[in-house]
This record gives structure tokens, C-alpha cells and sequence, in this order.
């Protein structure tokens, strides 16, 4: 059978909102709001992949409060945070979550696990089809060899903090379509990076709930075009900026 694990990067010292992922959302911590909307996803083992950093103590804790396995790494190689998990446990394939995404859930995990006992060997990277999905909706998947061929062969910094992007760029990819009934909404933001994205999560889950699918999510910001508006003005960093 195949073996799948998920694997969600934290850590504490966030550049523009430092310490987010401890930010009240939803009545729980943004991690434990994230853990609770991935824990139905067809996985066989969810780890946390944080920071030797000292101030990383109390992410390693709620990791393993929340249940989930906890490997600690370096500070700016989270790749090499991720190839330790994968050596460690050698699953077929990871799923790789930030926990700056807390819209991420079960659904959208399953929807991209779905097609790979079927896919042939050389596809390596698997997304979700471009232009229908808010950024910091979709997580990420690929084989657990190529995460492992990423931290041999990957040498620039902006590969080595986002853990996958050598893969996209060196693998065959395969991206999975998406429902023809689910609004296309690829403007909008659903990752949290400053205290605009933040105060609009908050607004959001106040809005539908922490169990809401992704149509549901859309339909009650729809209704309420002024929450996935707050944060729209932000800019996503480039890649290579790290």
C-alpha cells in the first residue's frame, strides 16, 4: 500500500507576525486550529517540522500536545528539516502543509492524495490545478524520493526554505482538477504573513466556522465581500526572497 505522511513547517520567530502560529483563531491556537481541519485527510502520520531555536521549545510542545510526531531542524534549511523526516520514516509520499495556511483542510488533501496509486513513476510532484484556488489553500505533494534528491542536489537558499520548489522545477508535475462547481477565487488570500491576513482569518472563521469546506468557505465570504478584501493590499513575497 501506499504510504503517506504529512508534514506541517512551523516556527516561532515569523518575521512579519512573529509568533502567528500561537494566534488565538477559531477558540484554539492557529496550529491547533490547523491540526483539527487536517486530522480527517487520508494520512498515514502526521510530524511537525520545526527550529532548533530555543524559542521553538513551545512549538515542539504543541506538536506533540496536538498528536503529531516532532523533528527539529535547522533554522533556514527546511528542506533538510523535511529530508530528516523522510529518511527517518521513508514514506511513498509527503504532503507539505505550512502552518501559515489554516484554511488548508481534510478536503483538499484528499483531493490531491486521490490519483497517486495511479500515476506513472516518473511523476514526482503533485498540485492542485492553477487559477481556481485562494493562495494558502492547496498544500503541496511529492514523492518521498524526490524530497530526498531535492536536499542532495538543491543549492540555493530560496529551494532550501521552500522545500519543494526544486522539485516542481526538475520532476514531471501532475495537477488534479478541481470540481467544475467550485468558485474560482484565486485572488483572494488565505495564508497569514501580517496582522491584516490575521484579523481577516479571524473575521473568516468567524464567518463559517473551523469545519467548513471550501465551497461553504466562499459562500459566506461572498456574502461578506469585505473580509477576503482586508487583506488583499498584501504583497506575497517572491520566492527567492526566502
Amino acid at each position: 500500500m501506499t504510504r503517506v505522511i504529512g508534514i506541517v513547517q512551523a516556527r516561532a520567530a515569523s518575521t512579519r507576525l512573529p509568533n502567528k502560529i500561537l494566534a488565538p483563531l477559531a477558540g484554539r491556537p492557529l496550529l491547533g486550529l490547523l491540526a483539527h481541519r487536517l486530522a480527517p485527510a487520508r494520512v498515514d502520520a502526521w510530524w511537525l517540522a520545526t527550529t532548533t531555536r530555543p524559542d521553538d521549545d513551545v512549538t515542539a510542545a504543541w506538536g506533540e500536545a496536538l498528536g503529531w510526531r516532532v523533528h527539529r531542524g535547522p533554522v533556514d534549511d527546511v528542506l533538510a528539516r523535511f529530508d530528516a523526516v523522510v529518511a527517518r520514516c521513508r514514506p511513498d509520499w509527503i504532503v507539505r502543509v505550512t502552518a501559515d495556511d489554516p484554511f488548508t483542510d481534510a478536503g483538499i488533501v484528499d483531493r490531491l492524495l486521490a490519483p497517486l496509486a495511479e500515476l506513472p513513476e516518473d511523476v514526482a510532484f503533485v498540485e492542485a490545478a492553477g487559477g481556481v484556488l485562494p493562495l494558502g489553500y492547496a498544500p503541496q505533494v511529492a514523492r518521498g524520493a524526490a524530497v530526498r534528491a531535492a536536499a542532495r542536489a538543491a543549492r540555493e537558499p530560496f529551494h532550501r526554505a521552500h522545500v519543494l520548489t526544486w522539485v516542481a522545477a526538475h520532476a514531471r508535475r501532475h495537477a488534479v482538477s478541481l470540481p467544475a462547481a467550485w468558485p474560482r477565487r484565486a485572488a483572494w488570500r488565505w495564508t497569514i504573513d501580517t496582522p491584516d491576513d490575521l484579523a481577516m482569518a479571524r473575521a473568516a472563521f468567524a464567518s463559517f466556522g473551523p469545519d467548513a469546506d471550501y465551497p461553504a468557505m466562499v459562500a459566506a465570504l461572498d456574502a461578506q465581500p469585505a473580509i477576503p478584501a482586508a487583506n488583499a493590499h498584501v504583497r506575497q513575497k517572491a520566492i527567492e526572497e526566502g
